[in-house]
């Protein structure tokens, strides 16, 4: 049984299932999911976007994402959002997966909505994103950059984390 207890940008149930004759109760977080891009231009660099993220009340370094809220696919929400958040159209896409490398849970033990992450390479150009977009910057970051901005704690988000870490262990 699930009883609805928010109706907002996210759904909230508390939940009871049976576990082999026990009731399991828990709080679910539905969420619709994200599609997210390891974006890497003709130098090998990461793009990295910048935005303020009024939760955590601060500036955020990530990889170009959007949540699944329209009617197209997963990998047609990441080329949207690469147009909107980093000025790269459909022509400087020199290649993406058909694919995403990796599909997991956003929050494991409290949701089923899923990120998938693309690779995507791009051609070598100045990038900017659109005016009514909420990222402020977008810039092309090396491997050993990025590994600093981990090391300092200024990179913190998890799917950039995991992007990062999956793209660089490509490599070996």
């Amino acid at each position: 049984m699930e009883k609805l207890i928010y109706d907002g940008y996210v759904r909230i149930y508390d939940v009871e299932r049976d576990n082999n004759g026990k009731t399991d109760k828990f709080t679910k977080v539905a969420l619709r999911g994200a599609s997210g891009g390891i974006v890497i231009n003709e130098e090998g660099k990461m793009a990295l976007v910048k935005q303020y993220r009024p939760i955590i009340g601060h500036e955020t370094l990530e990889i170009p994402a959007g949540t699944l809220d329209k009617n197209i696919t997963k990998k047609d929400i990441i080329i949207e959002e690469l147009e909107e958040e980093c000025g790269i159209t459909r022509e400087d896409i020199i290649s993406i997966t058909d694919e995403p490398i990796i599909s997991y849970n956003i929050i494991e033990n409290m949701s089923d909505g899923l990120m998938h992450l693309y690779l995507i390479y791009v051609k070598s150009k100045d990038t900017k994103p659109q005016e009514e977009d909420d990222v402020e910057e977008v810039k092309f970051y090396s491997l050993d950059e990025i590994d600093t901005l981990i090391k300092t704690r200024v990179i913190t988000d998890p799917k950039t984390l995991i992007a990062y870490f999956l793209y660089k262990d490509s490599l070996k």
